[in-house]
């Protein structure tokens, strides 16, 4: 027979009144008794499981270990199992002392004969991780067992906190008092559903307190929960409310908030309102959608049900940007960005994969069916006003990054629009300005170039603003300009003059590749950074997040800032279609490239005939003497858009003596 203790205690506990007990009435006292909990604690289990496994034992620190049963299959099926104790009379009593007869007789059926799989294990958390060991009792051998027998008993999986969320309605259906409101708590890993039931009623309780500070604490990108329908939300409310008079905890369930009478306001919501626009260019799931359709107090509410996890904050600004992340540099994610007086959440597309959650290979691909009508799972990253240490503006205003502590707490927001960012900026030191933080120390005497200088290079940097807050907004200056203007001359290898090479507009874009001949005639969006000077406009490919070098940072990135993608002469520009075709107020600057001016590759081509190193769709063949290359470029900004057509058509007249020609289209 194998018995299983809670915790060590209960066992040395158990043992010794079992010694005594045994030795009154037999002379030798439990001669095949074999006490598996010995010396070693949780914590040397737990690695040697995790040694054995391959795993990293970064994140060992054992916060809590439930011994529990999990349940996964068809919810429907488990739900029948589990409410059997009720429909056989519905004795709570004896539901509080024994488990299920049916949870048991679960265990010994095969997959064949029972509708659900039942694994008796425990499950243990960490401040990153909820790990599972699976023990198959049968093996357990009779005497203390090595590395190679542990294999074959414990079987351990990793599943990130992050990735785990309660079922919405893991208690609407659970009657108090019942065998299922005291040992049984419903869970998802993405939208595959398992039941955890626990041995003991205030194990449960115990894990969801446990379980809902990790999660607040958690500094990642979480699953969380989007509700989408508000019948649905106040049911699951009004349950939170019941729950939390048992002392019951839940990850959705949002404490009681002491607002500011004041908040929220009918122009805040307004304002929210008006800014809860996705851009018509960019694509997001059905979760993001959802969350675009909601107008103001039903927006304010949802971030408070679904986001908000710090104490009495209230949400201040919205805002629907494109985002990058320091770990992935080159890769765009369309995000819901909620500014409110702790923190900064960032709700993703679905598009961004957390990447943990391929590590585990618990959960069998069928079982990834679950009731999901009621609700949509996201993706969220916190950065809480605390953590954060700088915010870089980028050039004209385009963008901004976001710094904390740590390379997974740099995020750059890819507004492409100045009046977004400037917005964003006000906002943000508004709400800074309530955080109460001592000042840092400065010294007495500071003149200007002790403020922006360098000693070792003599060169200006870039213009510093130290917030009340102690959080650095860095703005750039004229030296970071004439530094661009000088890389472009050197990338044109001597072909531009530089003192005739100033900057006149700086813009992020999107070069539109259209693919004709399919199914479906679609377009495809590169994001490019347009640099118009005085005599020319240039395509660059650009790192708009490594730059800056953060502080921690031990070595450079592995591109260079700004990566030359194409470049043309604005007197070859011949003419500027403005319309609808290919991308919605997309444009298309036509150049004559009768000299065949290609900056980037420089290349010697025949102009008296077709050549394969023009991309198709980008060159056109009139006659034989000339071609034309056609950028086709779609601007988010109308007002960079109408900035752009007035600057160049300004310059296009003083270098070829007449107006620039602009034709509209469909």
């Amino acid at each position: 027979m194998v018995v299983v203790m809670c915790d060590s205690q209960n066992l040395q506990d158990f043992y010794s009144c079992l010694q005594t007990c045994c030795s009154q009435h037999y002379t030798s006292v439990l001669p095949s008794s074999t006490w598996y909990c010995r010396k070693a604690n949780l914590q040397e289990f737990l690695c040697q499981l995790m040694e054995m496994n391959c795993i990293s034992a970064e994140d060992v620190e054992i916060k809590g270990c439930f011994p529990t049963y999990l349940v996964y299959g068809n919810k429907t099926n488990v739900q029948k199992v589990l409410h059997q104790p009720e429909s056989a009379g519905n004795n709570k009593e004896w539901s509080k002392n024994v488990l299920c007869p049916a949870l048991y007789s679960s265990v010994y059926k095969s997959s064949d004969q029972s509708p659900c799989v039942v694994h008796p294990c425990w499950i243990f958390l960490t401040p990153q991780h909820l790990y599972i060991v699976k023990v198959d009792f049968s093996l357990l051998p009779g005497k203390w067992a090595g590395t190679e027998e542990l294999g074959s008993v414990f079987k351990l999986n990793r599943i990130p906190l992050a990735s785990l969320v309660l079922h919405p309605t893991h208690g609407a259906t659970q009657q108090k008092g019942s065998f299922l409101d005291g040992h049984v708590l419903e869970l998802l890993v993405g939208y595959r559903f398992v039941t955890a039931v626990f041995v003991l009623p205030h194990e449960k309780f115990h894990f969801l307190r446990i379980y809902s500070l990790l999660r607040t604490l958690l500094q990642d990108v979480k699953t969380i929960i989007i509700f989408k329908a508000s019948s649905k939300l106040d049911a699951v409310r009004n349950h939170a409310v019941e729950a939390s008079r048992h002392g019951q905890a839940a990850s959705f369930c949002k404490p009681h908030l002491t607002l500011s009478s004041l908040y929220p306001s009918e122009l805040l919501m307004q304002k929210i309102t008006e800014d809860n626009q996705i851009p018509v260019h960019l694509h997001v799931s059905v979760s993001l959608q959802y969350v675009a359709g909601l107008k103001g107090r039903a927006l304010v509410e949802f971030f408070h049900s679904n986001i908000a996890e710090v104490e009495n904050e209230e949400l201040r600004h919205l805002m629907w940007s494109s985002v990058l992340f320091y770990k992935t540099p080159s890769v765009e994610v369309m995000a819901c960005v909620l500014l409110s007086t702790k923190a900064i959440y960032f709700l993703l597309d679905d598009s961004f994969i957390h990447a943990d959650e391929h590590q585990s290979d618990f959960w069998n691909k069928e079982n990834s069916v679950c009731e999901n009508s009621s609700f949509h799972l996201s993706c969220c990253f916190v950065l809480k006003l605390n953590d954060l240490q700088s915010v870089n503006v980028g050039l004209f205003d385009q963008y901004f990054r976001i710094t904390g502590h740590s390379a997974d707490h740099i995020v750059t927001c890819l507004t492409r629009d100045s009046y977004n960012t400037h917005t964003f900026i006000q906002q943000l030191m508004a709400v800074l300005s309530l955080l109460a933080r001592t000042p840092s120390p400065e010294p007495v005497d500071k003149d200007f170039y002790s403020e922006f200088g360098s000693k070792n290079t003599g060169k200006m940097e870039n213009y510093e603003l130290i917030h009340s807050s102690r959080v650095k907004f860095i703005y750039p200056n004229e030296e970071e300009i004439g530094d661009l203007a000088f890389l472009v001359a050197e990338k044109m290898d001597g072909l531009t003059n530089l003192p005739s090479l100033n900057i006149l507009l700086y813009v992020l874009a999107f070069q539109v590749n259209h693919f004709e001949g399919s199914a479906q005639n679609t377009s495809s969006l590169q994001p490019k950074t347009l640099i118009l000077t005085s005599s020319d406009l240039f395509l660059f490919d650009e790192d708009y997040i490594s730059y800056p070098l953060p502080e921690f940072a031990k070595e450079p990135p592995k591109r260079d800032k700004y990566q030359l993608a194409d470049g043309r002469r604005i007197r070859d520009l011949d003419r500027v279609l403005m319309g609808y075709q290919t991308y919605p107020q997309a444009l298309t600057f036509v150049f004559d490239d009768v000299q065949n001016q290609d900056l980037m590759q420089n290349l010697t081509l025949d102009h008296f005939g077709e050549t394969d190193s023009v991309p198709k769709g980008n060159s056109k063949l009139e006659g034989s003497r000339s071609r034309e290359i056609q950028w086709y470029i779609f601007i988010p900004s109308a007002e960079s858009r109408e900035k752009l057509i007035s600057l160049l058509a300004r310059q296009w007249e003083i270098l070829c003596g007449r107006e620039l020609p602009l034709e509209l289209t469909g």
